[in-house]
């Protein structure tokens, strides 16, 4: 048995009209912005080349499309 911890990464949806103002968005289902939709993208670059044992994303819009178009998508599983 290996000694060494898991690594776990955690990454935040894009951005969405509320975070950009500073509002809390709780569980309001918002979609990302121009640059939330950027930002997921160049997240999947930096991730490209790793290999997950599982990805989770939220049902809520925002969440959903981050993993989408960081590219994991097809194998994220919904968790609420």
């Amino acid at each position: 048995m290996s000694d060494a911890l898991p690594m776990v990464y955690l990454a935040r949806h894009g951005e969405t009209a509320w975070s950009l103002s500073g509002q809390y968005t709780g569980l309001s289902d918002l979609s990302l912005t121009e640059r939330g939709e950027k930002n997921a993208r160049q997240l999947g670059a930096r991730l490209q080349g790793l290999a997950f044992a599982k990805v989770f994303t939220s049902p809520l819009q925002r969440a959903v499309r981050t993993c989408e178009l960081a590219g994991f998508g097809a194998v994220a599983k919904m968790s609420t």
